[in-house]
């Protein structure tokens, strides 16, 4: 996989600031501050109404379990072999960078690939629908001397290979749903939905294989469609909108025609593509092992696979960033059929939400944090060892003057 043979997608997205993800002027910093607590206020509203539904859901049993209560209840054990199984979980999300690193560059290059593994997930986890994270790291790739048309394909690849992987693996699970979760209206009603947003979702790995295999065709299919939409008055820069939508395909397709030359040198990523998926359904089994009395067994294993499927296509259809406040409700209201669970809830949906979602804003604003103090430190610093130097540049200049006199 050279250099030559990936494509040089175009970057329509505002760049990185120097140093990562730091806000660069007064102006963004304001925007940022601003965004950020409009964030974790909605983050605190999500909490809220998890434990409500759950309170409502099961009859209010779990007002009982209060904080230090819940504490007490924690077996460590298991929360350790939480900790163990998030840390495996990131530890393969890195790997996808690196082993497009290694397979592009020659080198696995392990710290920029942890970096831009949690640039997505912050952006991913702030912006509707999850999809702002592939050109900040796109940008960071290329900032980090990686050769620019690897840097635009190493996150589109992966984010084609993720998608037709999670959808495939998705249909598996959302058939053998009935057979694992109690037919109950709820659970009837979600899987209804979850299919009809694992169908509108799935579209998009679809529509960008058909624009690989038929560009022609889609090209005119796509600039039909957003002429419907700007009849409709849906789209209002009609031109602007099919310039948009033509480019991104564009770059998907470069990036899915390089991964059909490249299939077999790929196949680890799709094997990694596999096991971060089926860890990242996994992970609210490990959080009810944890935090309830709850024996583990092959049947809940997958109980608990179905549900995360129900859960994560169900609160798809509401576009909120990172899903933020669906996944709350909905996880409530699914996993509330998990008997056993029932007086702990709110504190499985909390604990399950804070390892897959809120850990990633917290630390992606930690870092911005880290990053202001640092340069107002660095600037300071600066301006003192400018005034240092003007100082003895200054004594310098005077000193031959008081010789000659």
């Amino acid at each position: 996989m050279s250099e030559q043979e990936i494509p040089n997608c175009n970057m329509n997205e505002p760049p990185l600031p120097k140093e990562g993800m730091r806000p660069k002027s007064r102006t963004q910093l304001r925007s940022w501050l601003i965004k950020t607590i409009l964030m974790l206020a909605l983050i605190a509203v999500s909490i809220v109404l998890m434990f409500s539904i759950g309170n409502y859901v099961t009859g209010g049993e779990h007002q009982r379990v209060g904080f230090i209560q819940f504490l007490k209840l924690i077996d460590y054990r298991y929360f350790a072999l939480l900790i163990a199984v998030l840390l495996l979980y990131l530890a393969v999300e890195s790997a996808k960078y690196a082993y497009l690193l290694k397979v592009s560059t020659g080198k696995f290059r392990v710290r920029v690939s942890i970096k831009t593994m949690f640039l997505g997930k912050y952006y991913d986890g702030i912006t509707p629908l999850s999809m702002g994270g592939q050109a900040f790291q796109i940008v960071y790739l290329h900032k980090k001397d990686v050769p620019g048309g690897v840097a635009s394909a190493i996150p589109l690849i992966r984010y084609i290979t993720s998608s037709l992987v999670v959808t495939f693996l998705s249909i598996a699970l959302l058939v053998l749903t009935p057979h694992y979760v109690p037919g109950s209206i709820a659970s009837k009603t979600m899987l209804v939905l979850a299919a009809v947003s694992l169908g509108l979702n799935g579209s998009i790995p679809v529509i960008i294989l058909l624009f690989t295999i038929f560009p022609k065709k889609m090209m005119r299919l796509v600039v039909g469609a957003v002429g419907l939409l700007a009849k409709m008055h849906i789209v209002k820069h009609k031109y602007r909108a099919t310039k948009k939508c033509v480019n991104a395909l564009l770059e998907y397709s470069g990036a899915m025609k390089l991964f059909a030359k490249k299939f077999v040198a790929c196949l680890p990523l799709v094997l990694l593509c596999v096991l971060e998926t089926l860890i990242n359904y996994a992970i609210p089994f490990f959080v009810v092992l944890a935090v309830s009395d709850v024996a583990p067994t092959f049947e809940l294993f997958m109980q608990i696979l179905c549900l995360s499927t129900l859960t994560r296509y169900t609160a798809l259809l509401i576009p909120t960033p990172g899903n933020t406040g669906a996944m709350e409700a909905t996880g409530s209201l699914i996993f509330a059929t998990v008997s056993g669970i029932q007086p702990m809830l709110g504190w499985v949906v909390l604990v399950w939400r804070f390892f897959t979602y809120y850990i990633y804003i917290l630390s992606g604003i930690g870092i911005n944090i880290f990053e202001v103090i640092r340069d107002a430190v660095r600037q300071k610093r600066r301006s003192r060892e400018e005034k240092l130097s003007t100082a003895e540049s200054a004594a310098e200049e005077s000193a031959p003057e008081e010789k000659n006199e």
